[in-house]
């Protein structure tokens, strides 16, 4: 009796021991995914480990474990104990946060399970850290700015990595120029992919302009500043408008200039208006003279009056516009000759010296025929 309840006992032991070696071989790994999938150095993020009962039979876990390599730490560990029974064909999603050492390559900490009565199993996760970054450039910029004309600024993103980049944003920073927009987003960049953002540039003083680009890998968050020197100067690719045979003459009520304005810039001068300003005042009928739009190398003539006391000279006025609609303003002093200022005499109420002097002589005239009459007598 004795023995045969010795017996029964080992044969139990012997399957016990045949379940647990079975347990390890019918539970594995069937997904692994890391967010984010390559990690920067310094980075935090997950691993997920999905593992299945492939096996008939229900097989207990007491614990499984992410163990940590150099480079690549756990934050917590072990992560799981007592786990319980998985049943057959079910599956279990486990998941361990992790941070990234300051080095670069491939990393495998171990993924493993501990099953009852015995039995376990190990999973090495490759890790892989890359401090590759985002790319981000200027790609566009005035070789001069000016102030207070609005330039055009263009910053290009790529995504070089072999992971999506997410939140791509780029954050204009200064306090010398209107930046518009204040903000561009851009959004998710995958391998390989490049984007785009203009910006309008107002210069109103000297300093630096930093275009802050601004994304995440993963849950981790990483800036790259772009920074570029703002100094107003004078632009070269400007139009340049210049008056050329003018010529000044007498209307009633005041004076005329006509002449022709050229563009000698290399932009093209919009909505070209020309007038006169104080001391002159403008009259009528060419108050201003609208010329329109005037390309590189053209030219226009144009005509404008105005009337002027006690002057020897006049600012002859050349407005425009370039193509963002910035007005400019241009001022050329124009002589007016002596010979063409109107005479004081003409503008004296009384009697014009002609009829005083017909009326002197008609008065002579009868003086002379009533002393004649009466010499005769």
């Amino acid at each position: 009796m004795r023995k045969s309840l010795f017996i029964l006992v080992i044969g139990a032991l012997l399957v016990c021991s045949g379940i647990g070696a079975a347990s390890a071989s019918q539970v594995g790994v069937i997904d692994v995914s890391l967010d984010p999938p390559v990690f920067f150095p310094s980075d935090t993020g997950t691993i997920t480990v999905v593992i299945k009962n492939t096996g008939s039979n229900p097989v207990e876990i007491s614990r499984i474990n992410l163990a940590g390599v150099r480079n690549i730490g756990v934050v917590e560990s072990p992560h799981y104990s007592g786990v319980g029974i998985l049943g057959a064909g079910d599956s279990m999603t486990t998941s361990f946060t992790i941070r990234a050492g300051s080095e670069e390559g491939i990393f495998y900490p171990r993924f493993s399970m501990n099953f009852i009565p015995t039995g376990n199993f190990n999973y090495p996760v490759t890790v892989k850290v890359d401090r590759t970054p985002l790319e981000a450039s200027i790609t566009s910029r005035p070789d001069t700015f000016m102030e207070g004309r609005k330039d055009t600024v263009e910053i290009s993103v790529g995504n070089p990595r072999d992971n999506s980049l997410s939140g791509v944003r780029i954050t204009p920073a200064t306090g010398v120029a209107e930046v518009v927009p204040t903000s561009a987003f851009i959004g998710t960049l995958n391998p390989g992919e490049n984007e785009s953002a203009s910006f309008s540039v107002t210069p109103a003083g000297e300093g630096d302009l930093t275009f802050n680009v601004e994304y995440r890998n993963g849950q981790n968050r990483h800036t790259i500043p772009l920074t570029l020197s703002v100094v107003p100067g004078t632009a070269k690719r400007v139009a340049e408008p210049i008056v050329s045979n003018i010529e000044v003459g007498s209307v009633a009520g005041g004076y005329r200039i006509t002449g022709d304005v050229s563009n000698a810039g290399l932009e093209t001068a919009r909505s070209v208006v020309m007038t006169t300003s104080e001391p002159a005042v403008p009259i009528d009928p060419f108050r201003l003279y609208v010329v329109g739009a005037l390309d590189a190398d053209d030219f226009s003539s144009f005509e404008v009056t105005f009337s002027a006391k006690d002057v020897d000279n006049v600012p002859l006025v050349i407005r425009y516009r370039d193509d963002d609609g910035n007005l400019y303003e241009e001022t050329v002093m124009v002589a007016i000759r002596p010979s063409l200022l109107p005479s004081t005499a003409d503008q004296d109420e009384g009697i014009p010296p002609v009829i005083i002097g017909i009326g002197v002589v008609s008065l002579l005239f009868v003086a002379g025929a009533l002393l004649y009459s009466r010499k005769k007598r």
